[in-house]
Order: structure tokens, then C-alpha cells, then sequence
């Protein structure tokens, strides 16, 4: 039980490194964050999470739920991190006053 969800939580964030990375290269302004990038690193993180989720499947049925629920809930938590740097950021550049 321990093993899957501690499994689960760094799978879940494995997954979300390249389209973390490209994002906090955005708020950068780099010009290497492109749309082609992006969409190249969500199907990189995607077929990570789901070889992940497939091997899991395989090596312990029992515990596939609690790996899967680990693995989502780590890999939205750094989403939930990356949305409100994101907002932030363009609330900084529209003036900082939340849109009011």
C-alpha cells in the first residue's frame, strides 16, 4: 500500500516535468516555448503517466487504485501550483489589479 502510493506520487510528478518546464520557460518569455513544443510535451507526459498506470496495472492489481489516485492527485496538485504563477504572472502584466 505504502509502495503504490509513494510510486503514484512520483509518477504523477515525473509526468508533469515537461510540460512544467516548458510552462515556467513561457512565463520567461523564451522563445523556445512554442505551441509545437507544448503539444509535444503533453503527449510526452501523457504517454509517461499512462506506461506508468499500465505497468502498475500489471505488477499489483490491489494496489492500482491507490497508485492511480496518488499519481493524479500529485500531478494536479503541481497544476494547481503552476495555474496560480500563471495568473499571477498575467496580473503583473495587465496592471495587478485582478481585473477590477
Amino acid at each position: 500500500m505504502a509502495i503504490s502510493l509513494i510510486g503514484g506520487a512520483i509518477c504523477g510528478l515525473v509526468g508533469c516535468v515537461p510540460p512544467a518546464v516548458l510552462f515556467e520557460a513561457a512565463l520567461r518569455n523564451d522563445p523556445c516555448a512554442t505551441v509545437a513544443a507544448g503539444l509535444v510535451s503533453i503527449f510526452a507526459s501523457f504517454v509517461m503517466l499512462s506506461a506508468a498506470l499500465l505497468v502498475a496495472f500489471v505488477l499489483d492489481e490491489r494496489g492500482f487504485a491507490t497508485f492511480g489516485g496518488a499519481l493524479v492527485v500529485a500531478f494536479l496538485s503541481v497544476w494547481a501550483i503552476e495555474a496560480v504563477r500563471g495568473w499571477r504572472a498575467a496580473n503583473a502584466l495587465s496592471g495587478g489589479d485582478g481585473g477590477r
